[in-house]
């Protein structure tokens, strides 16, 4: 190992620090792994990060703001109303109904679960439930519409 000269004091000894070499324990190795996994297969689990991103969210809006459950229950009906609007005006859209009224039943599921908990808290043991079932399903349907394009 080559130390370069030091400036300054000529005579002076240069300073070396050594630093042994830690091989990192069984619990960093786990979070290494565990993290490169979740990098690697973002995109496939999107739904599930952003149904916790929610749920933390409502809990915040929950304690912060509970006049927001109106704006949330007005919101629950915007999906299954747009696509009633849709259907009515411009049928063409409509080469996958199944799909659509798909996405709409677990959007305005989503919105009504988001009011909800705003109104009675994310800790309430239903809705914990219904959280739970609305995050497989979105992440299901996620998958089979990757797969299927």
């Amino acid at each position: 190992m080559r130390i370069p000269r030091q400036r300054g004091f000529r005579s002076g000894a240069p300073v070396v620090v050594l630093i042994p070499e830690q091989r990192p324990s069984l619990t960093a190795r786990a979070a290494w792994a565990a993290g490169r996994w979740a990098w690697r297969h973002r995109t496939a689990w999107a739904p599930s990060a952003a149904a916790v991103g929610v749920f933390a969210v409502t809990a915040a809006v929950h304690v912060i703001a509970p006049w927001m459950v109106w704006v949330l229950a007005a919101a629950a009906l915007t999906p299954t109303a747009g696509l009633w609007w849709c259907r009515r005006r411009r049928p063409e859209v409509f080469a996958q109904p199944a799909r659509l009224a798909t996405l709409a039943g677990l959007a305005t599921a989503a919105f009504a679960w988001a009011a909800a908990t705003v109104n009675f808290g994310p800790l309430t043991a239903p809705l914990a439930w219904v959280w739970l079932l609305l995050a497989a399903a979105a992440q299901v349907f996620w998958l089979v519409v990757r797969r299927s394009r």
